[in-house]
């Protein structure tokens, strides 16, 4: 499906995965102007929340997260659309005191969330490992127009420390329509332990005529166990890679000089483009990399790979990937390759962009084996939905309803020789009807469509 607009409706289990977060604890600051934002942030304390109302606000300083831990900027209402924190500019070089709009540095488990941050000239997040920023966790963003790399997780190299722990989900990172130049990225991590990066939106991370942007997601550095799930790319020249170049022992964490990233995963992600760019997937310098169950629609602009594995110290595990041009193995690389298909037609899909399957799809559909690390498909629903999973990010189909499982009677009355009984449930989520069926022994999904309807009375 095409992301969907603000506000709009999404599928029940990716809903689930986007949920509004609870209302915060601790210290609560209300601000509601750029003066006091920027004031409540020079004297932000541990365990400190600042709510900010809903506004436009054109920064005169870069927001310095700095000596406190467990700490959240918020907007106050919850959208993202309705709080706007605003630099001078991607391609503004008199940025002055903003050269970013939030940087990170001495701060444990900070939170960001339901906001809008844009135009910064260098970085609309840096999270500084070096300087002690560890588990931030961004959610529920619109992120636009930055200057060089939405979010950058740096370092220093070893021994650290590093920026572990990242969360980025449910959030939108893109261009209004492509970067200043080729030197961007979406989020770009260097020597980063456990991140997370689900349920995202990235469009027009590409760089200007006669340049290519690097990839939207860079995990690199000998960057550790990241997980890259469910996240919808749109026009970007590259989407992910885990590790891209030869080890730096300067900057590798730990003085690895044998790999760029290890272990982690790649799953139930959609890459489309229909312009020109580069491969959807690239592993380099990396072992014990997976990447199962993604859909890569390129439409002829890279016909050489869809998805790579490249240079001798790589080992990867490719399953059940649904895409439109070859695997490619490169430079002596080491892969597992099984299940793949590399011929998808366009007609497979629901519409450009919008890679969820049609019945078309034949050949995708029930032709995968389980595997215990893909459990649900690009919209959450679980897998399978048919005999078997499907090849690529989605699962073709409509997942069988919840039962109900609070069925309870909450009035019951006697009158003129007739009993009438009150029930009530609680709907499962995304529910939009009620069936109800009756028996006089126990109902099981086996013999349900057996059991009479109950419609009207007894």
């Amino acid at each position: 499906m095409p992301p969907p607009a603000p506000g709009a409706a999404r599928p029940a289990a990716a809903a689930a995965a986007c949920a509004p977060l609870p209302p915060p604890g601790g210290t609560i600051i209300p601000v509601d102007s750029v003066a006091s934002l920027q004031a409540a942030v020079a004297s932000l304390a541990s365990n400190t929340t600042i709510l900010i109302a809903d506004g436009v606000y054109d920064l005169t300083q870069t927001l310095v997260i700095d000596g406190a831990d467990n700490v959240a900027i918020r907007g106050a209402s919850g959208n993202p659309e309705a709080v706007l924190l605003r630099g001078r500019g991607m391609s503004n070089a008199n940025y002055g005191d903003v050269p970013h709009v939030v940087l990170v540095q001495d701060a444990a488990d900070l939170l960001i969330a339901d906001l809008t941050l844009r135009d910064a000239y260098f970085h609309l997040v840096q999270i500084q490992g070096e300087q002690g920023a560890q588990r931030p966790r961004l959610y529920n963003l619109r992120l636009i127009d930055s200057g060089e790399q939405f979010v950058k997780g740096s370092t220093a190299g070893p021994p650290g420390p590093y920026a572990d722990g990242g969360l980025v989900a449910c959030s939108t990172l893109e261009y209004t329509t492509h970067a200043r130049s080729g030197y961007t990225n979406g989020v770009d991590v260097l020597a980063g332990a456990d991140w997370v990066i689900r349920d995202n939106v990235f469009r027009n991370i590409r760089g200007p005529a006669g340049e290519q942007a690097g990839p939207a997601v860079l995990m690199w550095r000998n960057s550790l166990n990241t997980v890259v799930e469910r996240n919808h790319f749109l026009e970007c020249d590259r989407a992910i890679a885990l590790g891209l170049a030869a080890p730096d022992g300067g900057l590798a964490r730990d003085g690895n000089t044998t790999y760029d990233h290890q272990g982690g995963i790649v799953r139930n992600n959609f890459i489309y483009r229909a312009g020109a760019g580069d491969v959807g997937i690239t592993v380099n310098y990396a072992r014990q990399v997976s990447v199962f169950h993604n859909t890569v629609l390129l439409n002829g602009t890279f016909p050489w790979g869809a998805i790579e594995h490249r240079f001798g110290a790589t080992s990867a595990d490719i399953r059940y990937n649904l895409t439109d041009a070859p695997i490619w193995q490169r430079d002596g690389a080491a892969g597992t390759l099984i299940g793949n298909i590399t011929t998808a037609q366009p007609g497979w899909f629901a519409g450009p962009g919008d890679l969820h399957l049609t019945a078309a799809a034949s050949a995708a559909l029930d032709q995968a084996l389980p595997l215990s690390a893909v459990t649900d498909d690009f919209d959450g629903d679980l897998r399978p939905i048919g005999s078997a999973p499907d090849i690529g990010a989605d699962e073709y189909g409509q997942p069988p309803p919840a039962a109900v499982s609070d069925l309870r009677v909450t009035r019951a009355v006697t009158a003129s020789g007739g009993l009438t009984v009150t029930l009530a449930w609680t709907p499962p989520p995304g529910a939009m009807t009620a069936t109800l069926r009756y028996s006089a022994s126990l109902i099981t999904p086996a013999n349900w469509s057996s059991a009479p309807l109950l419609a009207g009375g007894l």
